[in-house]
């Protein structure tokens, strides 16, 4: 039986909900960024964003994934996603449903560009099966552990 997606706007309750249940690797990266807090850093994220959905697979909240502006002027974006186990698990679903909001997220910031933590090997094949470029890790955030730098230009 094939997963059922379901992609919506983010509401009021979902960064909290996915804080409660994110997964490992995602967990390590955020703290490694500098947030101690996995809520607060969800939240945060979701109220930075200007452009924001929450996904679902077979009715389980599987992740978040949004656009925060860097620069309005220059069209700098922010692309970014938090997941839970249940991404994992169904990783080539979400593949699948995902490209056309990167293209709205190009379409409002013509260059998106984020870091990624050097250990989080799911997160970057996702983001370069995306088609995003990826850079050589180097020393980032207020642990300064390894990150790649990886970006789209539309």
């Amino acid at each position: 039986m094939a997963a059922e997606v379901l992609i919506r706007p983010t509401e009021a309750g979902d960064a909290h909900a996915l804080a409660q249940r994110l997964r490992a690797s995602d967990a390590h990266e955020v703290r490694a960024y500098g947030h101690l807090d996995p809520v607060h850093a969800c939240e945060r994220s979701v109220g930075q964003s200007l452009l924001c959905w929450t996904a679902f697979i077979n009715g389980e909240l599987a992740a978040i994934l949004g656009c925060a502006p860097v620069s309005v002027v220059s069209g700098i974006g922010s692309p970014w996603m938090l997941g839970t186990p249940v991404l994992d698990a169904h990783s080539r679903v979400l593949v699948r449903s995902t490209p056309g909001y990167i293209a709205k997220m190009l379409k409002a910031f013509p260059h998106l560009v984020n870091y990624v933590h050097a250990d989080n090997l799911t997160s970057q094949r996702w983001l370069q099966r995306l088609g995003f470029a990826m850079y050589a890790a180097a020393p980032f955030g207020a642990l300064g552990e390894p990150f790649h730098r990886f970006e789209m230009r539309a």
